[in-house]
């Protein structure tokens, strides 16, 4: 009777083992500033078509 995820191991993991603290930080930094960027662009195209 197999248990999942117990015992043996099936394929490839997907996620990398452990990442540096500065990878991780550059990604949470890159995410967040990719976010605010776009909320800023919508606001603004939702500006311009309230505006005129």
């Amino acid at each position: 009777m197999g248990v999942p995820r117990q015992g043996r191991h099936r394929g490839v993991s997907l996620v990398e083992a452990r990442s540096t603290l500065w990878k991780r930080l550059a990604w949470m930094a890159a995410i967040w500033l990719m976010s605010v960027a776009a909320l800023g662009a919508i606001s603004l195209l939702l500006r311009w078509w309230l505006v005129g």
